[in-house]
């Protein structure tokens, strides 16, 4: 990265999902393009058009690509030839495959520097149930999410927790219809946290334990009582361990751990992917890994429990 010549932007999402009216704004109304020299690739076509002129004002060349199979080496150097860009801006065809374009042979001091991808909110639910496999594609490596086409009444947990489960460290913009900012306060959770004791039902499982990360301040000392699997031992708290479920972000074989860190006398004789019902108190704790707080439950009773019929975490 020290000798990068040249900075490549992807931009990726499904078609209709806002990706042109995006780059038409970043190059024309802010100065991204500024003392640069820009290319931009285009791959695919949708109902919003380029304004050309506009974007040649910036500096920034328009070169469109048909085919997957045309983004050669050769293809990129004689982009590099022909323009010497700074900087290459890359609207990506929604069903084009990313990890093979991020591990493309670019020119040398050539590198993707960043991943951003849009998502039109409105068919989010679609494509989660759909094209799980394409949609993970698009999120896995990203670095910025921006889901546009806010509507009255959505849910950001049923959003973010989505993406969350397939990118945890990605960054996520909600805009509205009219393209401003939406800051999406927190929706209501199914639960109330004030309470002293709380029993978290299966089907809430990812949102409490999401929530419990995000704001563990919420959480200490409660009573908490909570289904899951043993995953395995803390390797740094004495009888810690992970009680979790995995959420599916791709298909079955590719999924994330959700979960919580928790204390008990028995854990080493907890069996891996035993289902258990616990109850316990909770307490804050600083995670030096993490760099940040996290919510501990301290285990006071222990049972066996059935595992359920759909293991997977659901974030409805």
């Amino acid at each position: 990265m020290d000798n990068l010549e040249t900075r490549i932007y992807l931009f990726t999402g499904f078609l209709e999902s806002g990706k042109t009216t995006f780059i038409n704004d970043t190059i024309i109304n802010t100065d991204f393009c500024d003392y640069e020299t820009s290319v931009l690739i285009v791959t695919e076509e949708g109902e919003v058009e380029y304004n050309e002129a506009a974007i040649k004002e910036h500096n920034c060349e328009i070169v469109y690509v048909e085919n997957e199979e045309d983004l050669t080496a050769d293809f990129f150097k004689d982009l590099k030839e022909k323009y010497h860009p700074t900087q290459v801006l890359v609207e990506f065809n929604g069903m084009w495959n990313v990890d093979q374009f991020v591990e493309s042979k670019f020119p040398e001091n050539w590198d993707v520097v960043q991943i951003l991808t849009t998502i039109n909110a409105s068919t989010f639910q679609l494509y989660v149930n759909n094209m799980r496999a394409l949609l993970f594609q698009h999120c896995a490596k990203s670095d910025l999410v921006i889901f546009n086409r806010i509507e009255d009444g959505m849910k950001k947990s049923t959003l973010r927790n989505n993406i969350k489960a397939m990118n945890p460290v990605c960054q996520i913009i909600y805009e509205n219809k009219d393209g401003s900012v939406n800051t999406m306060q927190d929706d209501e959770l199914p639960y109330d946290y004030t309470q002293d004791h709380l029993e978290v039902a299966d089907h809430d499982f990812g949102i409490f334990c999401y929530d419990a990360m995000e704001h563990p301040e919420r959480y200490d000392q409660k009573t908490i009582k909570i289904k899951g699997k043993f995953i395995g031992r803390d390797k740094v708290i004495p009888n810690g361990f992970i009680l979790g479920r995995y959420a599916m972000v791709c298909c079955e074989q590719d999924t994330s751990l959700i979960g919580m860190l928790c204390v008990s006398e028995y854990a080493s004789k907890f069996i891996p992917n035993e289902w258990l019902l616990l109850e316990g108190h909770t307490h804050i704790e600083y995670d030096p890994s993490m760099n940040a707080n996290i919510c501990v439950l301290d285990v006071n009773h222990v049972e066996g429990a059935k595992p359920l019929d759909n293991e997977y975490v659901t974030f409805d």
